[in-house]
């Protein structure tokens, strides 16, 4: 079992690292304060569902069968078409919104940070469906192989995550008195 999670770990943080030399990360911080796309992608995280080779990784990784990869294929189709042109809108978006900080103009800065927070909140929607009816696809120990990086990815804490971020969250129980 640890060796299918080490084995899954490497797999995807290979994937991540190829679709992020693929792709040229849209300018400034991403939606979660860093670079690049949301969705939590981060090394060993779930690939970017616009990598052409997210289904080829998904189906060697979890021995998917011919109904499966039918279904994983579906679901990322869609999202690619839902999603298509969102990452030079960003960018758009991104270029209105120095526009509007060095113009002091609060008005346009709340518009633009609106539209900013739409698009996150459409790719974030769409990017989760798709992994829903992808997972919803699995058998109970597929399941379990993709568990700790899903968790990881839409950062959900528990298996796959390290740890509460920023000190946060309950101190260990030792330490209460």
């Amino acid at each position: 079992m640890i060796k299918r999670y080490l084995t899954l770990s490497l797999c995807l943080g290979g994937l991540v690292l190829a679709q992020q030399s693929q792709q040229t990360p849209p300018p400034g911080p991403g939606p979660r304060g860093g670079h690049g796309r949301g969705f939590g992608r981060g090394p060993g995280g779930l690939s970017n569902l616009n990598d052409p080779r997210a289904e080829q990784g998904l189906t060697q990784r979890l021995n998917l069968n011919a109904a499966q990869q039918n279904t994983t294929h579906t679901a990322i189709e869609e999202a690619r078409v839902i999603l298509k042109g969102s990452t030079q809108q960003e960018r758009d978006l991104r270029t209105q919104l120095a526009s509007a900080v060095k113009s002091g103009s609060e008005a346009n800065i709340d518009r633009v940070s609106q539209d900013l927070a739409n698009l996150h909140q459409q790719r974030t929607a769409t990017e989760s469906k798709a992994l829903a009816k992808i997972y919803g696809s699995l058998s109970s120990d597929q399941k379990t192989v993709m568990d700790r990086e899903l968790n990881r990815s839409l950062g959900v804490p528990g298996p796959g995550r390290r740890g509460p971020r920023h000190g946060g969250g309950a101190p260990p129980q030792g330490a209460q008195q």
